[in-house]
């Protein structure tokens, strides 16, 4: 007979996980080497979305999700400009006009204080802390309950927080903000779906979505940022009318998906 699994066990491991790559990726993330901010910076976010939505299974927390968020700060202010210079490298080919150059070097010169901030013993009192919920965590006595019995609620809820922050888009009053509040939503509700692997396909569906609505929202987000940087910095590009394009059709796929929700 197969034993029931207790609700931590896939939680816990997706959690040590994201500890383990906050530690693969300290030192990359120092040497400056490709995609390495932004591996650590999800690491970050994972962690705090699992350490509110699972705090109930852990008798302790070690790890703390406000140091968590210095961390993603930090990190997210180079990772910001990256999908910028990234996005715009794209657009312009072989072209770098100077306020590219600007843009380039803006994020060239960020990797200064986010280097120093790694090397702080700030982060590495966040590691050893990180370190020890994974490897020594502290249980409560809810974790050795089946699974279906506690992350079944526990899924339900953040799947139904996506569907709140769904609904607010079409009567708010800045349906760009809430677009992006809806990306987060689904965000924090695949993450969820993720930890709870031990649920099976209700949770692996679940998962699949979230990521897709994440996805959709994401585009039209990193529009919106683009086009506010071309608008300050470069107002005569070319490259903005391209953006302008871009964000149209994001828009157009963010409905269709919303209707089709509507009508399902």
């Amino acid at each position: 007979m197969t034993a029931t699994p207790s609700a931590v066990n896939g939680v816990h491991t997706y959690l040590a996980l994201q500890v383990a790559t906050l530690h693969e990726f300290r030192e990359p993330v120092i040497n400056a080497e490709p995609d390495a901010v932004h591996r650590m910076r999800v690491a970050t976010r994972r962690l705090r979305s699992l350490l509110s939505t699972y705090s109930g299974l852990y008798e302790t927390m070690p790890l703390n999700r406000r140091r968590l968020r210095w961390l993603a700060d930090e990190l997210g202010e180079v990772r910001d400009l990256e999908v910028l210079r990234m996005r715009f490298a794209k657009r312009l080919c072989d072209e770098r006009p100077d306020w590219f150059e600007a843009l380039a070097e803006q994020e060239r010169l960020a990797y200064g204080p986010l280097a120093k901030a790694c090397s702080r013993e700030r982060t590495t009192k966040l590691l050893a802390a990180a370190q020890a919920m994974a490897t020594a965590p502290q249980y409560a006595a809810v974790a050795s309950q089946p699974v279906e019995a506690v992350l079944g609620p526990i899924l339900e809820a953040a799947r139904k927080d996506l569907e709140r922050a769904l609904d607010a888009i079409e009567s708010a009053a800045d349906p760009d903000e809430a677009r992006h509040e809806a990306r987060n939503a689904a965000k924090r509700t695949r993450y969820t779906a993720e930890a709870a692997v031990d649920l099976g396909e209700p949770a692996e569906t679940i998962a699949v979505e979230a990521k897709r609505l994440q996805n959709l929202f994401g585009r039209c987000q990193d529009d919106v940022v683009a086009i506010r940087y071309l608008e300050t910095h470069a107002p005569d590009s070319p490259v903005l009318e391209r953006e302008h394009q871009a964000r149209a059709k994001h828009l157009a796929k963010v409905e269709a998906a919303l209707a089709e929700r509507s009508g399902s």
